[in-house]
Protein backbone atom coordinates (compact mmCIF):
# COMPACT_ATOMS: atom_id res chain seq x y z
CA UNK A 1 0.00 0.00 0.00
CA UNK A 2 1.69 3.08 -1.00
CA UNK A 3 1.19 6.48 1.57
CA UNK A 4 1.12 9.46 -1.35
CA UNK A 5 0.73 12.21 0.76
CA UNK A 6 4.15 11.32 1.99
CA UNK A 7 7.19 11.07 -0.67
CA UNK A 8 8.63 7.58 -0.27
CA UNK A 9 5.82 5.99 0.81
CA UNK A 10 5.60 4.51 4.15
CA UNK A 11 9.64 5.63 4.76
CA UNK A 12 8.32 8.92 4.28
CA UNK A 13 5.69 8.88 6.43
CA UNK A 14 7.95 7.70 9.19
CA UNK A 15 10.30 10.84 8.76
CA UNK A 16 7.21 13.07 9.02
CA UNK A 17 5.99 11.39 11.93
CA UNK A 18 9.94 11.83 13.45
CA UNK A 19 9.71 15.54 12.39
CA UNK A 20 6.36 16.14 14.13
CA UNK A 21 7.17 14.45 17.33
CA UNK A 22 10.25 16.11 17.17
CA UNK A 23 8.83 19.39 16.92
CA UNK A 24 6.32 18.67 19.93
CA UNK A 25 9.27 17.73 22.13
CA UNK A 26 10.98 21.34 21.12
CA UNK A 27 7.66 23.03 21.97
CA UNK A 28 7.18 21.28 25.45
CA UNK A 29 10.83 21.02 26.30
CA UNK A 30 11.99 24.77 25.54
CA UNK A 31 15.57 23.61 26.85
CA UNK A 32 16.18 21.81 23.64
CA UNK A 33 16.75 25.35 21.76
CA UNK A 34 20.11 26.22 23.86
CA UNK A 35 18.72 29.35 25.51
CA UNK A 36 22.26 30.97 27.10
CA UNK A 37 21.36 32.02 29.96
CA UNK A 38 19.78 30.08 32.63
CA UNK A 39 18.58 30.66 36.56
CA UNK A 40 16.35 29.13 38.93
CA UNK A 41 14.81 31.77 41.80
CA UNK A 42 13.17 29.63 44.30
CA UNK A 43 11.01 27.23 42.43
CA UNK A 44 11.13 29.00 39.19
CA UNK A 45 13.10 28.33 36.43
CA UNK A 46 14.33 30.81 33.84
CA UNK A 47 15.46 30.11 30.30
CA UNK A 48 16.39 33.33 28.55
CA UNK A 49 17.53 34.49 25.29
CA UNK A 50 18.78 38.23 27.46
CA UNK A 51 21.53 37.94 30.11
CA UNK A 52 19.50 37.80 33.89
CA UNK A 53 19.18 40.39 35.92
CA UNK A 54 18.88 40.49 39.94
CA UNK A 55 15.87 42.38 39.13
CA UNK A 56 13.87 39.33 37.95
CA UNK A 57 13.48 38.16 41.43
CA UNK A 58 11.54 41.05 42.19
CA UNK A 59 9.61 40.33 38.97
CA UNK A 60 8.89 36.79 40.29
CA UNK A 61 7.81 38.62 43.58
CA UNK A 62 5.19 40.95 42.70
CA UNK A 63 3.82 37.95 40.40
CA UNK A 64 3.57 35.70 43.03
CA UNK A 65 2.15 38.57 45.57
CA UNK A 66 -0.72 39.36 42.43
CA UNK A 67 -0.72 35.41 43.23
CA UNK A 68 -1.42 35.41 46.54
CA UNK A 69 -4.35 37.13 45.95
CA UNK A 70 -6.14 33.98 44.48
CA UNK A 71 -7.52 31.40 46.69
CA UNK A 72 -5.89 29.02 43.42
CA UNK A 73 -2.56 29.75 44.92
CA UNK A 74 0.15 27.17 46.14
CA UNK A 75 2.73 27.36 47.92
CA UNK A 76 6.31 27.47 46.40
CA UNK A 77 4.09 26.89 42.65
CA UNK A 78 6.82 24.95 40.44
CA UNK A 79 7.05 26.57 36.88
CA UNK A 80 9.27 27.48 34.39
CA UNK A 81 9.62 30.74 32.20
CA UNK A 82 10.63 31.00 28.65
CA UNK A 83 11.91 34.52 27.88
CA UNK A 84 12.57 35.08 24.12
CA UNK A 85 13.81 38.32 22.17
CA UNK A 86 10.48 37.71 19.57
CA UNK A 87 13.00 36.01 17.37
CA UNK A 88 13.06 32.57 15.59
CA UNK A 89 13.19 30.89 19.32
CA UNK A 90 9.63 32.21 19.81
CA UNK A 91 8.56 31.64 16.63
CA UNK A 92 9.43 27.86 17.24
CA UNK A 93 7.88 27.97 20.66
CA UNK A 94 4.46 29.92 19.57
CA UNK A 95 3.67 27.13 16.92
CA UNK A 96 1.76 29.68 14.84
CA UNK A 97 0.73 32.20 18.31
CA UNK A 98 3.55 34.47 17.10
CA UNK A 99 1.07 37.61 17.98
CA UNK A 100 0.67 36.19 21.54
CA UNK A 101 2.18 38.21 24.39
CA UNK A 102 3.12 35.41 26.15
CA UNK A 103 0.99 31.42 26.29
CA UNK A 104 1.23 28.34 28.01
CA UNK A 105 0.70 24.53 26.30
CA UNK A 106 -1.72 22.16 28.34
CA UNK A 107 0.25 19.81 30.64
CA UNK A 108 2.94 22.06 30.87
CA UNK A 109 4.19 24.08 33.36
CA UNK A 110 6.25 26.10 30.86
CA UNK A 111 5.33 29.48 29.94
CA UNK A 112 6.20 31.43 27.03
CA UNK A 113 7.25 35.22 26.49
CA UNK A 114 7.20 36.98 23.48
CA UNK A 115 9.90 39.92 23.31
CA UNK A 116 10.37 40.20 27.48
CA UNK A 117 12.33 43.04 28.99
CA UNK A 118 13.34 42.10 32.14
CA UNK A 119 14.56 45.30 33.51
CA UNK A 120 11.94 47.71 32.18
CA UNK A 121 9.19 44.91 33.04
CA UNK A 122 7.52 44.19 29.88
CA UNK A 123 6.90 41.93 27.38
CA UNK A 124 5.74 42.55 24.11
CA UNK A 125 4.10 41.24 20.67
CA UNK A 126 4.89 44.17 18.44
CA UNK A 127 1.50 45.13 17.53
CA UNK A 128 0.52 49.11 17.42
CA UNK A 129 -1.59 49.09 20.55
CA UNK A 130 -2.34 46.57 22.77
CA UNK A 131 1.28 45.07 22.87
CA UNK A 132 2.66 45.72 25.65
CA UNK A 133 2.35 44.43 29.27
CA UNK A 134 4.27 44.37 32.46
CA UNK A 135 6.44 41.24 32.48
CA UNK A 136 5.28 40.76 36.31
CA UNK A 137 1.91 41.02 35.28
CA UNK A 138 1.81 38.53 32.18
CA UNK A 139 3.83 36.04 34.85
CA UNK A 140 0.93 36.08 37.08
CA UNK A 141 -1.08 35.66 34.11
CA UNK A 142 -0.07 32.78 32.44
CA UNK A 143 0.58 31.25 36.28
CA UNK A 144 -3.09 31.35 36.71
CA UNK A 145 -4.13 29.02 33.63
CA UNK A 146 -1.47 26.97 34.87
CA UNK A 147 -3.33 27.35 38.33
CA UNK A 148 -6.44 26.77 36.87
CA UNK A 149 -5.55 23.40 35.09
CA UNK A 150 -4.08 22.30 38.34
CA UNK A 151 -7.17 22.96 40.49
CA UNK A 152 -10.03 21.57 37.75
CA UNK A 153 -8.05 19.79 35.17
CA UNK A 154 -7.20 20.24 31.84
CA UNK A 155 -10.06 19.44 30.24
CA UNK A 156 -12.09 21.84 31.62
CA UNK A 157 -9.70 24.56 31.81
CA UNK A 158 -9.63 24.26 27.63
CA UNK A 159 -13.80 23.56 27.59
CA UNK A 160 -14.19 26.63 29.71
CA UNK A 161 -15.68 30.03 28.55
CA UNK A 162 -12.63 32.66 27.17
CA UNK A 163 -14.19 35.14 28.79
CA UNK A 164 -14.17 33.13 32.36
CA UNK A 165 -10.21 31.98 31.31
CA UNK A 166 -9.02 35.15 30.01
CA UNK A 167 -10.96 37.46 32.33
CA UNK A 168 -10.09 35.69 35.55
CA UNK A 169 -6.36 35.77 34.61
CA UNK A 170 -6.74 39.30 34.03
CA UNK A 171 -8.05 39.77 37.24
CA UNK A 172 -5.74 38.54 39.00
CA UNK A 173 -2.73 40.56 36.80
CA UNK A 174 -4.75 42.96 37.80
CA UNK A 175 -4.21 44.03 34.70
CA UNK A 176 -5.46 44.45 30.64
CA UNK A 177 -3.69 44.54 27.39
CA UNK A 178 -5.66 48.06 26.42
CA UNK A 179 -7.12 51.08 28.61
CA UNK A 180 -10.30 52.56 28.83
CA UNK A 181 -9.20 55.39 27.02
CA UNK A 182 -7.68 53.03 24.29
CA UNK A 183 -11.35 50.90 23.92
CA UNK A 184 -12.99 52.87 21.91
CA UNK A 185 -10.44 53.93 19.57
CA UNK A 186 -9.53 50.35 18.98
CA UNK A 187 -13.69 49.88 18.47
CA UNK A 188 -13.61 52.44 15.69
CA UNK A 189 -10.73 50.78 13.96
CA UNK A 190 -11.11 47.41 14.86
CA UNK A 191 -14.21 46.27 16.15
CA UNK A 192 -13.96 42.48 16.07
CA UNK A 193 -10.25 42.84 17.74
CA UNK A 194 -9.53 40.04 21.01
CA UNK A 195 -8.41 42.88 22.30
CA UNK A 196 -11.81 43.62 23.43
CA UNK A 197 -13.42 40.71 24.24
CA UNK A 198 -10.72 40.08 26.74
CA UNK A 199 -11.24 43.98 28.15
CA UNK A 200 -14.56 42.96 28.63
CA UNK A 201 -13.86 39.66 30.26
CA UNK A 202 -11.86 41.34 32.24
CA UNK A 203 -14.72 43.49 33.11
CA UNK A 204 -17.23 40.77 33.48
CA UNK A 205 -15.31 38.78 35.98
CA UNK A 206 -14.64 41.75 38.00
CA UNK A 207 -17.87 42.97 38.50
CA UNK A 208 -19.17 39.23 39.06
CA UNK A 209 -16.30 38.75 42.09
CA UNK A 210 -15.88 42.31 43.07
CA UNK A 211 -19.46 43.20 42.89
CA UNK A 212 -22.34 40.66 42.31
CA UNK A 213 -20.15 38.13 45.60
CA UNK A 214 -19.66 35.29 43.01
CA UNK A 215 -16.93 33.14 44.72
CA UNK A 216 -14.02 31.93 42.33
CA UNK A 217 -15.02 28.45 42.54
CA UNK A 218 -18.49 29.22 41.27
CA UNK A 219 -16.93 31.16 38.70
CA UNK A 220 -14.80 28.60 37.27
CA UNK A 221 -16.24 25.68 38.13
CA UNK A 222 -19.43 26.20 36.21
CA UNK A 223 -20.59 27.19 32.49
Amino acid sequence: MKFLLFPGGIRGFGVMAGLAVAIVGIIYSPAALAFPHFKQIGTTKIYSEAPIPEVMAERIQRADALLAASPLTVPELRRTLVLTEGGWRWKVLAAGNWGAIALRRPFSSALLFNNADILADRVRNGAPRGGVRTLSGTIAHESVHLLTARRYGEVRLARMPEWKREGYADYVAQETSISANDEAQVREVSPNSPLLRYYAAHRRVKQLLDGDGVSVDELLSKD
